[in-house]
């Protein structure tokens, strides 16, 4: 099974995406003259330019996935769409959020994850996990 997932966002959201890896225009200009052979460079300024002057239009980004055995139910689809709104800042706060119990959350979100649905960053604690879903759709393929 092929899943594409899809996040949308505006030129400007982009930008900002945009000004979190390379801080300005002109660190990015600088990173180009130390390394002109980098096209990733050049593209990010492209588009950084581009979307400067068209701002609300709509940016598209995909990530395809190449899944075998991943079983995915619709409580999974509704853990997702909870992470995605309500950004809990752990498992835990997940299984809160939805009235679950922790036990039973846990292995889904790791499933989840396993399967590239799910992606976790450092939560508020040290050892706790935050359940992060970075794109607004799932394109599936059969």
């Amino acid at each position: 099974m092929i899943l594409k997932l899809v996040k949308e966002m505006t030129g400007e959201e982009f930008i900002q995406l945009l000004e979190k890896e390379y801080r300005s225009l002109d660190n990015l200009k600088r990173l180009i003259e130390r390394d002109p052979e980098n096209a990733l460079y050049q593209l990010d300024l492209d588009d950084w330019k581009y979307h400067l002057e068209h701002p609300d239009e709509i940016v598209k980004q995909s990530q395809t996935l190449f899944v075998k055995d991943l079983k995915i139910e619709l409580s999974d689809l509704e853990l997702l769409d909870v992470i995605r709104k309500e950004h809990p800042n752990s498992i835990r706060a997940l299984a809160k959020a939805i009235n679950k119990d922790y036990k039973t959350v846990q292995p889904k979100i790791h499933k989840l994850a396993e399967g590239g649905l799910v992606k976790f960053e450092e939560g508020p604690k040290k050892n706790m996990k935050k359940p992060v879903v970075n794109y607004n759709k799932i394109e599936i393929e059969v």
